[in-house]
């Protein structure tokens, strides 16, 4: 997952938050005192009684818990452009001295973990790689052939983006496995299925089903 990916995926979480105000992703706003734009990844805009209400809502997809200075960066950066509150949304979680001063100014710390986000991205077609554990993989290949005799065959399968390792399902036998790239493993069905550079391949049985 890329850190554009997770930042879409903390927008798509409050927007499917109802009645959650107005929801904006990867905004600029000029600073209140210099004029200059500042980035913001998702700006949430209430009206509540006659009153706008601004909430800053910054994503934090790092490899290891988030400390205190990034909790003050998000702090600036809210105050710079006038939120009147601040949320970070972190991949892995937070340091102690990071919840501390998150408590001490009212800043809300939310963990929504990698699995989370691409479940929200791509929802029932994702599995993290078990071989690099730095990626997923997207199960974006299907299909169904039809065998003389008038049956068919159905699979599901995908590689992962980062190091081409694959996930196969075949929805006839029920075979779910994971493929190393350059390697190959046979279903129940006896169909053999292989990981290679240009994708997930199929080497039919010889014996078709009936």
């Amino acid at each position: 997952m890329t850190w554009q990916e997770y930042q879409e995926a903390v927008a798509v979480l409050y927007e499917q938050a109802d009645g959650f105000g107005n929801v904006r992703r990867n905004v600029m706003v000029p600073d209140k005192v210099t004029g200059q734009h500042r980035q913001i990844d998702v700006l949430i805009e209430i009206e509540a009684k006659g009153h706008p209400l601004k909430m800053l809502v910054d994503a934090k997809f790092h490899a290891a818990p988030i400390d205190v200075r990034e909790v003050e960066s998000v702090l600036a950066l809210s105050d710079a452009v006038g939120a009147n509150k601040a949320i970070v949304v972190a991949a892995n979680g937070w340091t102690e001295p990071a919840k501390k001063k998150a408590e001490h100014v009212g800043c809300d710390l939310r963990l929504l973990s990698v699995e989370e986000a691409l479940d929200l991205i791509v929802p029932d077609k994702w599995k993290m790689c078990p071989s690099c554990g730095a990626d997923c993989i997207v199960l974006d290949q299907e299909g169904a052939v039809a065998f003389e005799g008038g049956s068919w065959f159905w699979w599901l399968a995908g590689q992962c983006r980062g190091c081409s390792c694959a996930r196969i399902h075949c929805q006839d036998c029920g075979t779910k496995a994971y493929i190393d790239l350059g390697q190959s493993t046979i279903c129940g069905c006896g169909h053999r299925w292989g990981s290679t550079d240009k994708g997930v391949t199929i080497a039919f049985s010889e014996e078709q089903p009936e």
